[in-house]
């Protein structure tokens, strides 16, 4: 590993030393949050484990500068435990190494944010041991992810995932996925359709025990993913044939060639995303959805949508015109239902909908303006009891 004069060590601890410790790990998690889909499949108390390996991963650069030097071996092994834990949930290699680089990537900005114009030797210096460090860390997480999971997996679930994921690619499948496929009984000419179980606040041995049971019943292609159950089905699939009660969401794409099924699959998981944030439950159909996977398939227009539209109403004096348009969305868009909601007149309703189109330039009666206001805070809308 590249060496570096003890001074260079002792000057980037000075820069660490100026960031806030708490600050930092809270908003590097929300960032990690933000960009990486699979952190919102873990469980709070995984996520809350991730919060103190950023942490830990900051605390480092702290012991660089009394050590003078990168971190020996030693120091890896709760990395390891932690990669091993995981594995255990079930979360993705590629997953795991894109949140530990995005982790390496966010520490090295905030040392760059956080060093003077005076500093910048410090940095460059540092390129080289840092750039070493970060590969030991990936290199480690992989290997120790590997040994795990492969205690972990079942046989059958290993050559159930790589089916799965050799018929989710659009490339032709070659003897031995033909062969394994003859083996689990998998009807190669059929067209398939994706689905995703979901069991709200159950542990991963759970999902285990149900993708196990799924491929017992004839539902071959069933292996857990994180905090879910995912496969392909060529036979209809219905919440008894789960036998897990009804706190379940099961998730189902609809009959697609192979070509499409990557983008089906990326489809169920942002219903399934969607379904987390409203506490859907029971069966949903990806064609009933389509509304909701195009908004969360753009996060950044809706994000810019909802700017557009409520942002005019934030202020603290305007509560009441909010509500109204949430009121408004959440009954249809019947006013007259709108009013007996919100316990006002029809003509106390008529001036406050012209307060919002005065605001936020919107039509209330152009048809193009309410669906934009359904797209922007309808999905997160209740309808009145």
């Amino acid at each position: 590993m590249s060496t570096q004069a003890p001074d260079t060590y002792a000057r980037a601890a000075a820069i660490v030393a100026r960031i806030p410790e708490g600050v930092s790990s809270e908003a590097m998690a929300a960032e990690v949050q933000a960009r990486l889909p699979a952190f919102k499949h873990l469980s709070e108390e995984s996520r809350a484990e991730v919060v103190l390996g950023i942490h830990r991963s900051l605390g480092r650069w702290r012991e660089i500068g009394r050590a003078g030097a990168m971190p020996p071996g030693s120091d890896l092994d709760r990395l390891r435990q932690w990669t091993r834990a995981r594995a255990a949930e079930g979360l993705r290699l590629e997953d795991l190494l894109r949140l530990i680089g995005l982790v390496h990537q966010l520490s090295w900005q905030l040392l760059r944010d956080h060093a003077r114009e005076d500093e910048a030797d410090v940095l460059l210096a540092l390129t080289g041991p840092v750039a070493e460090y970060a590969e030991r860390i990936s290199t480690v997480a992989t290997e120790t992810y590997l040994s795990e999971r492969e205690l972990l997996l079942s046989e059958e679930e290993r050559f159930t995932r790589r089916l799965l994921d050799r018929l989710s690619v659009d490339s032709p499948l070659d003897t031995a996925d033909h062969e394994l496929a003859d083996r689990l009984g998998i009807p190669l000419d059929r067209v398939c359709f994706p689905f995703v179980v979901v069991m709200p606040d159950r542990p991963s041995d759970r999902h285990a025990a149900l993708a196990a049971h799924l491929r017992r019943a004839g539902w071959k292609l069933a292996v857990t993913q994180s905090d879910r159950v995912v496969g392909l089905a060529w036979k209809p699939l219905d919440l008894p044939d789960l036998g897990v009660g009804s706190e379940v969401l099961l998730a189902i794409g609809e009959p697609t060639p192979r070509a499409g099924l990557a983008a089906a699959r990326e489809e169920l998981d942002v219903l399934v995303e969607h379904g987390h944030r409203m506490g859907l439950l029971g069966r949903v159909e990806a064609k009933d959805y389509l509304l909701e996977i195009l908004l969360g398939r753009s996060p950044s227009l809706a994000a810019r949508l909802r700017e557009k539209v409520l942002a005019p109403l934030a202020d603290n004096g305007h509560a009441d015109l909010s509500q109204t348009l949430q009121t408004l969305v959440a009954c249809r868009f019947d006013r007259a239902a709108t009013s007996a909601a919100l316990h006002i007149h029809r003509n106390t309703l008529a001036y406050r909908l012209g307060k919002i189109e005065e605001m936020t330039g919107l039509d209330l009666g152009s048809p193009r303006d309410l669906a934009c206001v359904y797209v922007a805070i309808g999905m997160g809308v209740d309808e009145p009891s």
